[in-house]
C-alpha cells in the first residue's frame, strides 16, 4: 500500500506546476495589460500636454498680435476747445452696443448761419494705432481750417470709448461713425470725405470698399497687417490663427471713388512701398504724393504740400485762392497755411 500511495501521490506536483505555469501566464497577460495602459496613459498625458503647449504659445501669440496692432491710450490730453475750435461731444452706440466717443468740430462758429446742405463738406477722421483722438489734435485743426466740418472718433478702447480693440470692432465703430452723420447730422455721402492715417487708413478703406463718399484719404498706410506677418513668420497658416488682419490689398480693390495717398520716403514704421503697392492695385481717380520727415510728423515737414493737395482735392481744382481766404476767414479770422502749436 505504501507503494501505491506513493505512486497516487507522485502527480500532485505536476499539476502545481501547471498552476505556476497558468499564474504565470496570468501575469504575463497583467503585465501586458498594465504596460498598454500605462503606454496609452502616457501617450493621453503627452496629448494633454502638447494641447496645453499649443493653447499658451496660440495666447502668447494673440496677445503679441494685439500689442502690434493696437496701442491705445485712455487718457486725453486736450480737446478741440483747447485749439481753439468750438465742438461737441458725442456717443453714439457701435454694432455690438458699446459706446463711442467722437469730437464734431464744425467750421462755422456757433454765431454764424449754418452752411446750406449743398456747401457742407465734411470729413469723418480715423487716427492710428497710438494714443487716441487727441493726440491728432493739430490734424483736426488743419482740416477745419479748410473750411470743413470734421468727425473724428476714438475707437473700442481708445480714450473715452469702451470695449476691446479688434478689427471687427474697428469696422463697426467707423460704420456707425458714417451712418451717425448721414443720419443724424444729414450729412450727404457726395459731400464726405474719408481720412485716416496709420491703422486708420486701413480703417477708413475697409469702410471705403462698404459705403459710397465722396473720396478717400490715406496717410501712412500699411498694405496688411496678415501679409506682414506672413512674409516675417513664413510657413504658418496665420490666415486662420490672426483676429486682425486689416488686408488692406485686398479690400482696396472694392473701393471705387477718388483716392488721394500720402507717404513718405523716411517714414520709419510703415515702407513707402506699402501705400504704392496699394495705388497700383486702386482704381482711377487716384494720386499717391511722396512727402518727406518721419512717420508722426511727415504732414508739417511737407506741410503746404499736404495741405494743397488735400484742398484741392475736397474743393476741386476750380477754387480759387480769393473763395480760400473767404473760407478761412469764415471759420476764425485770418489763417495761415502754417501748422497748428
Amino acid at each position: 500500500m505504501w507503494g501505491i500511495e506513493s505512486v497516487v501521490a507522485s502527480p500532485k506536483p505536476i499539476f502545481e506546476l501547471h498552476g505556476m505555469a497558468d499564474a504565470i501566464m496570468n501575469g504575463v497577460a497583467q503585465g501586458k495589460t498594465r504596460f498598454f495602459m500605462k503606454r496609452k496613459t502616457r501617450l493621453w498625458l503627452r496629448f494633454f500636454l502638447l494641447v496645453l503647449l499649443g493653447g499658451a504659445l496660440y495666447l502668447l501669440m494673440l496677445n503679441y498680435e494685439q500689442e502690434l496692432v493696437y496701442a491705445p491710450s485712455p487718457f486725453v490730453k486736450k480737446t478741440p476747445r483747447d485749439v481753439g475750435m468750438a465742438f461737441d461731444s458725442i456717443v453714439f452706440a457701435s454694432d455690438d452696443g458699446v459706446n463711442i466717443q467722437g469730437w464734431f468740430i464744425p467750421a462755422q462758429s456757433s454765431d454764424q448761419p449754418p452752411a446750406t446742405d449743398s456747401s457742407r463738406l465734411t470729413l469723418l477722421f480715423f487716427h492710428g494705432r497710438s494714443g487716441n483722438m487727441s493726440d491728432s489734435l493739430e490734424k483736426l485743426r488743419l482740416f477745419h481750417d479748410m473750411g470743413l466740418d470734421v468727425f473724428a472718433i476714438d475707437y473700442h478702447g481708445y480714450g473715452a470709448s469702451g470695449g476691446t480693440p479688434s478689427e471687427r470692432a474697428l469696422t463697426g465703430d467707423a460704420l456707425a461713425a458714417y451712418f451717425y452723420l448721414v443720419d443724424k447730422h444729414k450729412v450727404k455721402p457726395e459731400r464726405l470725405y474719408l481720412c485716416g492715417e496709420d491703422l486708420g487708413a486701413a480703417v477708413a478703406i475697409n469702410l471705403a470698399a462698404q459705403v459710397a463718399p465722396a473720396g478717400l484719404i490715406t496717410e501712412g498706410a500699411n498694405a496688411s497687417v496678415l501679409r506682414k506677418i506672413e512674409d516675417d513668420w513664413p510657413l504658418i497658416p496665420w490666415q486662420y490663427l490672426l483676429r486682425n488682419q486689416f488686408d488692406s490689398v485686398t479690400k482696396i480693390e472694392d473701393v471705387h471713388i477718388p483716392i488721394l495717398m500720402f507717404h513718405s520716403r523716411d517714414d520709419e514704421m510703415m515702407p513707402f512701398e506699402d501705400s504704392h503697392r496699394l495705388y497700383i492695385l486702386a482704381h482711377e481717380p487716384k494720386e499717391i504724393v511722396e512727402i518727406h520727415g518721419s512717420h508722426r510728423d511727415a504732414y508739417v515737414k511737407s506741410f503746404d504740400t499736404y495741405y494743397d493737395k488735400i484742398d484741392q482735392f475736397v474743393h476741386g481744382e476750380s477754387r480759387d485762392k480769393a473763395a480760400q481766404t473767404t473760407s478761412s476767414a469764415q471759420t476764425d479770422g485770418t489763417v495761415s497755411k502754417q501748422p497748428a502749436q
